[in-house]
């Protein structure tokens, strides 16, 4: 894999929003690493990260893009800055839908509109394969299929809409390079725990943790028909450094090999499926959602079940960009830390175990699952 050539992350000042959870702490390790190039990372967070790496190396702001009172905040966020990577996005409460498009449609109007008031040169938007709409059958889709999203799903329909809005925002405005990363499934063993506490809750996600792993690989998969890719967040770190670096314009599509069949996927996971009707399996999850037995909604089902999978040629041209982890090792390994508890320093990556935190996850730092 070609590294950047760094020749424009010379004394680039860059703004993260999102920038202490999943993919957030990833980009960080790259952008404060010695040898970077990069002259100032600032981040945006609701809540005050841990003095060390890679936090301890960031100016932070503290907002909610949920509120309106942010807005002069991120005016000092963004003054001077060259770019901005917008990674924020809230996935919980499910319950709440409106609460949910107020942190990232709306936070994201707002980011878009200050970061054009400051003369923001580099706008990145972190989207997600569910800005996608479904009916791809079984081709990768490039970066040309509709992104009208998939309507049953609030996470799609709202990745939808927030790139709608940054392109009515900056996509016409001189001087302002704007571009949009849809990554795939976004997974690292560090995350683990936070993924699990936002979609198991803490019921399922304890009684995950309690299983030997060995006793969980011979429990039999429930699972439909379906097409799923994963990709490693330090493999999408590095697609964001490439394009700060060469400040490439327009959307991208990240994800790694192989995709899974359901067959795989269960294969992957080292137990085997049991074919399971679409129905049967929204049904259930439609039915311990409303009896607050998991936080997630049915949506995320449609999502996972219709969301195409993605060809990725684009950013292999134009970023050099190939990922260095293989998505069945990244499943394997996020698999095992999250039967282990595993996580990291940080409200958003604690290990599980840790403090009582909000459920609603940190509008200022919560990434998709990129699902992006």
């Amino acid at each position: 894999m070609a590294e950047p050539t760094r020749d424009r992350l010379q004394g680039l000042k860059v703004a993260v929003t999102g920038a202490s959870g999943n993919l957030g702490t990833a980009l960080l390790r790259r952008l404060t690493a010695p040898g970077s190039g990069v002259a100032e990372v600032r981040g945006l967070a609701r809540r005050q990260p841990p003095g060390t790496a890679p936090y301890d190396e960031v100016q932070w702001h503290l907002a909610d893009l949920g509120e309106t009172r942010s807005e002069h905040e991120l005016t000092r966020f963004l003054d001077g800055v060259d770019a901005v990577v917008h990674l924020a996005w809230a996935l919980q409460p499910g319950r709440q839908p409106e609460r949910l498009h107020r942190v990232n449609v709306d936070g994201t109007r707002r980011l878009a509109r200050a970061a054009a008031a400051a003369g923001v040169a580099h706008f990145v938007q972190l989207s997600s394969l569910g800005a996608y709409a479904a009916g791809a059958g079984d081709r990768e889709v490039g970066e040309d299929w509709p992104t009208t999203g998939i309507p049953s799903s609030q996470y799609s329909r709202d990745k939808s809409q927030a790139e709608l809005v940054v392109r009515e925002q900056l996509g016409s405005r001189e001087g302002t390079t704007l571009t949009v990363v849809r990554p795939t499934l976004v997974l690292q063993p560090d995350a683990s725990s936070e993924i699990g506490r936002y979609f198991l809750g803490p019921l399922l996600f304890g009684a995950a943790r309690l299983l030997p792993g060995s006793v969980a690989r011979l429990l039999p998969l429930p699972l439909p028909a379906l097409k799923v890719q994963v990709v490693h967040a330090d493999d999408v770190a590095d697609a964001l450094v490439r394009i700060l670096d060469r400040r490439a314009a327009g959307p991208f599509n990240i994800a790694a090999p192989p995709t899974f069949d359901a067959d795989g996927l269960a294969r992957a996971l080292g137990t085997v499926r049991v074919p399971v009707p679409a129905f049967v399996l929204r049904a259930g999850l439609s039915a311990a959602f409303h009896a607050h037995v998991v936080p997630t909604e049915p949506g995320w089902l449609d999502l996972g079940l219709q969301a195409p999978a993605l060809d990725t040629g684009r950013a292999r041209r134009l970023l050099d960009w190939s990922p260095a982890y293989a998505g069945d090792d990244v499943l394997r390994q996020f698999v095992a830390a999250l039967g282990d508890g595993e996580g990291a320093p940080g409200p958003l990556l604690e290990p599980a175990g840790g403090p009582e935190r909000d459920p609603g996850g940190d509008p200022a730092n919560v990434p998709g699952p990129r699902a992006g």
